[in-house]
């Protein structure tokens, strides 16, 4: 039962839901208590402020997706470790939508939340400009060219674009698993930079 849950985890489920469904500044703090059947002050207890709340679920998102994303093989081929890469980024969007899409609101934070999201995010992003790179000198990638900026880093941004997106439409419950999704948006990536 939800009630043996510590109320904490409660809360942040809570809190999850209906960011998710209404938006972070559209939910009150009464509304995630009442959805745990709490008291409005017992949020308190456990999260300094409803933007708390928000840190916290953005926090183990990205510490979930960091775990998976260093099982990638650093050392792997260029293509291999790109694969890795988009599959578990892709996986990630997909197993945890919610978290995914309520993690969008890291402009919500305060700026020393959102200067740490930041740097969350800028850091996976540099997975991937690495990746390309090492693609790149070894001619195992092809980027286009771009005169007046990093064609590495403009990839990764529209790779790492994309791949989020798959959390407001991919559902597991269609005609692909989110296994199967993440290794067919993995090829389709890596085949994009392949040289041939």
């Amino acid at each position: 039962m939800a009630s043996d849950r510590h109320p904490r985890e409660r809360l942040q489920e809570a809190g999850t839901r209906l960011f998710h469904e209404r938006g972070f500044h559209a939910t009150s703090v009464r509304d995630i208590t009442e959805a745990c059947g709490l008291t409005s002050g017992s949020l308190y207890n456990h999260f300094e402020s409803k933007e708390d709340v928000l840190y916290s679920i953005i926090m183990e998102a990205h510490a979930a997706l960091d775990r998976n994303l260093d099982a990638v093989p650093a050392d792997a081929p260029p293509a291999q470790r790109l694969r890795g890469l988009v599959e578990v980024f892709v996986l990630h969007h997909t197993r945890l939508s919610r978290e995914a899409t309520v993690g969008d609101e890291w402009r919500a934070l305060d700026e020393d939340h959102r200067k740490e999201v930041r740097e969350n995010r800028l850091r996976v992003r540099a997975r991937f400009e690495d990746v390309l790179r090492a693609g790149v000198a070894s001619g195992e990638f092809v980027l286009p060219a771009l005169p007046d900026g990093d064609p590495a880093r403009i990839a990764a941004m529209a790779f790492l674009d994309m791949s989020f997106r798959v959390a407001g439409w991919f559902h597991a419950e269609g005609p692909l698993s989110d296994t199967e999704f993440s290794r067919f948006y993995a090829e389709l990536i890596v085949r994009s930079v392949l040289a041939h």
